[in-house]
């Protein structure tokens, strides 16, 4: 593992070090190269023992909000400086801590971002609070400066992915069983709004920054404007195809619920769903994002119960309508990003989808298999 282990270098950004470290994990390593690839990335508070943490995380704000108190004439200000030096700092535990977490296996991994929760949830608070110490501050300086939710949207996109990464890691660790897929999909579905919602704010932020910029380069010849990778575009198409997809999955088990494929876990005269659905989101308890309730969650044994005749048909179709979807967005993507293997998965569920939607095995009771021989998180759905 030595050899892979060195390929951290080429990692430049957080979500790539993530990415790394998930592929890192896949290998199936011991505990001493586990603790030896966060120390080799990590070293005495730099990345790779070069660039102090926190530089590598005012980077990581910068492109994702592009907040004004980084710009050369405020941050020049030593208020400023020492406001946003402070968050920064405050910040590079918690990160941290998110990475660390991915270095451990699978069934770690999922304890250890269910306890970051917490912790991020409060830097979330926090990011706020400096928002508006920053907004307040700079407003006094520059009218049309604007500063609120610059670190607040990025703490909270990142409390979204964690608690994404928390839900898709059940599934390969095989935690939920089938009639689960229904409320891990319309969390997922939900909590994929909300990052969409975050990386839209970030989009605004930058537009706003960079108005400011340019107004500040006017009045300031000497002042350079920064080229910066535009890279939202891509998170929001992905953000789009996951929630399509969650879409499709929720649908399609409600249409399955009514042909009574699911009846041997629906019928359960002393179950409790509200019970096992608090438990399994039970980490999710914190104040942003806002917690799905289960008064607002729409449960599928009423699908099961009171459904009219035929409407599994409608579900069916609209199943298939959301994966067709997204096998289109993913055709368009450039091959560089490697989506292969999703556009497997929902080809595979195009095909099969158009299948129950031509009433395929109606009469048969066995419930359906999420296979996820392509994907680890992503499966396609097989009738039987």
């Amino acid at each position: 593992h030595m050899d892979l282990m060195t390929r951290v270098s080429d990692s430049s950004t957080l979500s790539s070090i993530i990415r790394f470290f998930v592929r890192f994990s896949e290998q199936t390593p011991c505990t001493l190269s586990r603790s030896c690839l966060f120390h080799l990335f990590l070293v005495d508070g730099k990345v790779l023992g070069d660039e102090p943490f926190t530089k590598f995380i005012k980077h990581e704000i910068r492109t994702f909000s592009y907040p004004i108190s980084f710009f050369t004439p405020y941050y020049s200000d030593p208020n400023v400086k020492q406001t946003v030096n402070q968050f920064l700092e405050e910040t590079s535990v918690c990160i941290q801590n998110y990475i660390q977490a991915m270095c451990h296996n699978k069934g770690r991994q999922r304890r250890k971002l269910g306890a970051l929760l917490p912790e991020l949830n409060e830097l979330y608070k926090k990011s706020e609070s400096y928002d508006n110490m920053l907004h307040a501050y700079l407003t006094g300086m520059d009218p049309t400066a604007n500063h609120l939710r610059s670190f607040s949207c990025w703490v909270l996109f990142i409390t979204v992915e964690v608690m994404i990464k928390y839900l898709l890691i059940g599934w390969e660790l095989e935690l939920y069983s089938i009639h689960e897929a229904h409320y891990v999909y319309c969390y997922l579905e939900y909590l994929f709004s909300w990052l969409r919602q975050t990386v839209i704010c970030g989009q605004d932020q930058i537009a706003s920054g960079e108005a400011l910029e340019k107004k500040l380069a006017k009045r300031n010849k000497s002042m350079k404007r920064r080229k910066r990778e535009k890279n939202h575009h891509m998170v929001l198409q992905m953000t789009n195809v996951y929630q399509m997809m969650s879409h499709g999955y929720i649908k399609a088990m409600e249409g399955f619920a009514i042909q009574g494929k699911l009846d041997e876990y629906l019928d359960r005269q002393f179950d409790q769903e509200e019970l096992r659905f608090r438990q399994r989101f039970a980490p999710f308890a914190i104040s942003m994002p806002i917690p799905l309730e289960f008064s607002n969650y729409p449960q599928l044994i009423l699908y099961h119960a009171n459904a009219p005749s035929g409407k599994e048909e409608d579900l069916f179709k609209e199943s298939l309508e959301n994966f067709t979807s997204v096998k289109d967005i993913l055709e368009r993507i450039p091959p560089q990003h490697s989506v292969d293997y999703l556009a497997k998965v929902v080809k595979m569920n195009c095909v099969q989808m158009s299948l129950v939607v031509k009433g395929y095995n109606k009469e048969s009771k066995k419930p359906p298999i999420l296979d996820f021989s392509i994907c680890q998180n992503v499966p396609f759905i097989k009738v039987v």
